[in-house]
């Protein structure tokens, strides 16, 4: 092989690397579906209270001044 050939073996080989890389971390986000806001309320003006659907999971978090923090899981009923 040449050295143009063999240096274009390795763009490609790069790009290959590259694409499944990528692939990969577009995999580990969560889609739309995963998380949902269900509800939230003010408690004041730099703080509230969230309900978040998460992987089929009820959360109660709180946010404010110093971030997001998990209040509780929520139990939910299942309807047949």
């Amino acid at each position: 092989m040449t050295a143009s050939a063999l240096a274009a073996a390795a763009v490609v080989a790069l790009l290959a690397a590259g694409a499944v890389l990528a692939r990969r971390r577009l995999a580990r986000r969560p889609s739309p579906r995963d998380l949902e806001i269900e509800d939230r309320a003010l408690l004041g003006r730099d703080a509230g209270v969230a309900l978040v659907r998460a992987r089929g999971e009820v959360l109660l978090v709180g946010w404010g001044r110093d971030g997001v923090r998990l209040v509780a899981r929520v139990r939910t009923e299942r309807t047949p």
